[in-house]
C-alpha cells in the first residue's frame, strides 16, 4: 500500500491534491478496508487503461467524502456539488475542490505508471498520463473542459 499512497498523494513524478498528505491516505485505508481491494490494480502489470482510471476515481470518490455506490455520484456530479455547497460560504477554497473526472484520470494513469516503474515493469509513459513536448515530456492535465463552454 505505501507505493499507492506515496505516488497517488503526490511524488516527485505526480501531483499532489491540495489540502490532502498522506497521512490523510492513510486514515481514509484504515477507515474503508474494502478500498485495498479497488487499488490493487495499481499493483498489476497487466491492468487496462480503464481499470486503473476506475479505481483511481472510487479512490478520489470516497477522498473527498463522496460515495461511489450511488448512481449519481461520479467525480463531476460530486465536484459540482461540492461547489454548490461552497458557494454559500463566505469563504471558500477552490482548491480544496476534487478533480473533474478527467483530470483524475489522467492523475491516476501517472501514479500507476510510477507504481509500476518502483516495482520493475516499464510501460510507455505516453500511454499513461504523459504528453511529449520539444523539451521531453510532460503531464497530460485534462483532454475535456472542466465546465461547459457557456461557463468558461
Amino acid at each position: 500500500m505505501i507505493l499507492f499512497i506515496h505516488a497517488f498523494s503526490g511524488c516527485d513524478t505526480t501531483s499532489a491534491l491540495f489540502g490532502y498528505g498522506k497521512t490523510k491516505f492513510c486514515s481514509l485505508l484504515e477507515k474503508n478496508q474494502h478500498l485495498e481491494e479497488k487499488i490493487q490494480v495499481f499493483f498489476n502489470s497487466e491492468a487496462t487503461i480503464d481499470q486503473v482510471a476506475k479505481a483511481g476515481e472510487t479512490f478520489m470518490i470516497h477522498l473527498y467524502g463522496g460515495n461511489p455506490r450511488t448512481s449519481a455520484c461520479d467525480l463531476n456530479h460530486l465536484h459540482y456539488t461540492l461547489f454548490t455547497q461552497s458557494a454559500t460560504k463566505a469563504r471558500s477554497t477552490l482548491a480544496r475542490l476534487p478533480p473533474t473526472a478527467d483530470a483524475a484520470r489522467f492523475h491516476a494513469l501517472r501514479s500507476y505508471l510510477q507504481i509500476q516503474k518502483w516495482l520493475g515493469q516499464e510501460k510507455n509513459p505516453l500511454e499513461w498520463g504523459w504528453v511529449a513536448t520539444r523539451f521531453g515530456s510532460s503531464p497530460r492535465k485534462m483532454e475535456r473542459d472542466a465546465a461547459p463552454e457557456s461557463l468558461l
